[in-house]
């Protein structure tokens, strides 16, 4: 269950350092501020490290770091076929992702 959580919290954070890039910025909306660019990268650093977190508190170091770059490539595969297919949908597939995380999380850890 923690590999499915580290995976739906990876997907949104590759979506927005994706959105801290002007070109996909503007593939999914408006213009991208200098200011705004820091606030995905930081998000998506964010989601990054609470993916590891997750990893880490399941598994011992070696294996969850094996285990954070496993689940890593699936979710920056499923961002860049979204990108490539319907760049307006990343934000909703990223919220979803987010939203089913925080889901599993409550399941997971109550």
């Amino acid at each position: 269950m923690n590999a499915w959580m580290a995976g739906l919290l990876a997907v949104p954070a590759f979506a927005a350092l994706s959105q801290a890039m002007e070109r996909h910025h503007s593939q999914a909306g408006a213009a991208l501020p200098a200011l705004a660019a820091w606030g995905w990268r930081a998000l998506g650093t964010a989601l990054l490290l609470a993916a590891l977190w997750v990893c880490l508190q399941r598994w011992g170091t070696s294996v969850a770091v094996a285990a954070w770059l496993g689940v890593l490539t699936p979710a920056a595969l499923a961002v860049a076929l979204v990108l490539t297919y319907a760049p307006r949908q990343v934000r909703a597939v990223a919220a979803c992702s987010a939203a089913g995380a925080v889901g599993l999380g409550v399941r997971i850890f109550a």
